[in-house]
């Protein structure tokens, strides 16, 4: 069966490196490309930056490919991220044989939880000059991004070092490592 791939341009540099990333895509493996619209330009054109059909394409489809958002990216890429499940951010930093590098014994794998947090997208403006961003943590997401930390690590062969803030963050920071901890512990990590 064909993988349906969900492909949205979206804005600026998206725009050029998308069609490209398709041309990869299609060289190495068989996909069905089904195309959506998606930030600044479509919000000048129908009135939202992220119609109905783009979140419900993503949504269906067995991968997306996402470009970029310009002004409209909070209004795109976190009901994005939540219509297709994208919990967790997965960002390598490997040095390579014959590249130059400070450190050339390099390999780390930083995961970060992509919907809570900072990222819950909850902010206000208290009086003129004074805003405000509600960070959000549940225990759920906190069990699942762990859950995920591990699985990886223990696939690819990473040991696990969890960064927080608990000692300051004690409510939000600390539910957070509360539930690293218990999955640990469930795993015998």
């Amino acid at each position: 069966m064909t993988d349906r791939i969900a492909v949205i341009p979206g804005d600026g540099i998206g725009e050029e490196v998308v069609p490209v990333a398709v041309e990869v895509l299609d060289a190495v493996g068989e996909f069905a490309f089904e195309y959506a619209e998606a930030g600044d330009e479509t919000r000048s054109e129908t009135g939202t930056p992220l119609p109905d059909g783009t979140r419900e394409l993503a949504a269906n489809a067995d991968a997306t490919l996402f470009g970029a958002a310009g002004e409209t990216a909070a209004d795109v890429v976190l009901p994005l991220r939540r219509a297709v499940g994208s919990f967790a951010n997965v960002r390598p930093a490997r040095a390579y044989p014959g590249v130059d590098a400070l450190h050339p014994e390099t390999d780390l794998v930083f995961v970060r939880e992509n919907t809570e947090g900072v990222y819950a997208g909850i902010e206000s403006e208290i009086t003129a000059g004074v805003r405000t961003l509600t960070r959000v943590t549940t225990e759920s997401a906190s069990r699942r991004i762990a859950a995920f930390g591990f699985d990886y690590a223990a696939e690819h062969g990473y040991d696990v070092t969890v960064a927080h803030k608990a000692n300051v963050m004690r409510r939000t920071d600390g539910l957070f490592l509360d539930g690293v901890e218990a999955v640990a512990d469930e795993r015998g990590a």
